[in-house]
């Protein structure tokens, strides 16, 4: 088995002395993990950090079998460029661990790998507004459910169909739920956000209504004992202070 493809390293640990076992969050054939011999120099040291983007080619000799990553050279480097902003690296670190947790090795996931890669180059310009890339985070969330068949429905309400002044959320449906609907029952329901229907303003409530609503469901539907991947949410949170 060969191939040749670019990807994102999500996670790296070392095997023996020189070696690495990389996991690499592919364009064309989804996650995968493999060797890497000899990791001895600067510069491969530099290559194989969390968040590159590398260009490579994967062999194994038999298609089950863990194999190795070779002729690796680095396109580009996310994670170098943001390693001094804590609310930055929280949300990368928060995707790159919701991603390698929830979904199976060599399943292809082009889609939601053009959207990664949409947002690591968005939140390395440094003239991004806090706003907007934290908006960015919570919509990529919202793709991962639904991504992995747990879609959030957003364009109508639950009840009355109308696609009109929706403001909340149903816990249980995962549908949205309109003003006049919504009010009577409103300490049951999750506020939705008008950034998440249309492009619009956002401030630091409306960003901590979505991380509430996007968490609510990720909780739900893949974390339910709240593993580490929260911690990262956490930082988001603690880190979510506009001047």
């Amino acid at each position: 088995m060969k191939f040749n493809d670019q990807g994102i390293i999500l996670s790296q640990k070392k095997y023996s002395e020189n070696s690495l076992i990389v996991k690499v969050f592919s364009e064309q054939h989804g996650i995968y993990r493999g060797f890497v011999k000899s990791v001895k120099s600067t510069r491969s040291k530099v290559i194989f950090q969390i968040g590159n983007l590398i260009s490579f080619e994967f062999r194994a000799r038999i298609e089950e079998n863990l194999g190795s990553f070779v002729a690796v050279d680095l396109v580009r480097s996310y994670c170098s460029k943001i390693m001094f902003d804590q609310l930055k690296l929280s949300c990368v670190n928060s995707l790159f661990s919701i991603i390698d947790s929830c979904f199976l090795e060599r399943e292809e996931q082009q889609n939601l790998f053009l959207k990664l890669q949409n947002f690591l180059q968005k939140i390395t310009d440094d003239e991004i507004k806090k706003t907007e890339f934290l908006a960015d985070y919570i919509k990529l969330e919202l793709k991962i459910l639904k991504t992995l068949g747990y879609g959030i429905d957003l364009s109508s309400c639950a009840v009355t169909n109308s696609k009109t002044d929706l403001t909340f959320v149903s816990p249980k449906s995962a549908r949205a739920v309109s003003t006049d609907i919504g009010k009577p029952y409103q300490h049951k329901l999750l506020k939705l956000p008008n950034f998440l229907i249309e492009e619009s303003e956002c401030s630091e409530n409306h960003l901590l209504e979505g991380l509430t609503l996007s968490g609510f469901f990720l909780e739900k539907f893949l974390f339910e004992d709240k593993k580490p991947q929260f911690q990262h949410r956490e930082n988001i949170k603690k880190n979510l202070k506009f001047s």
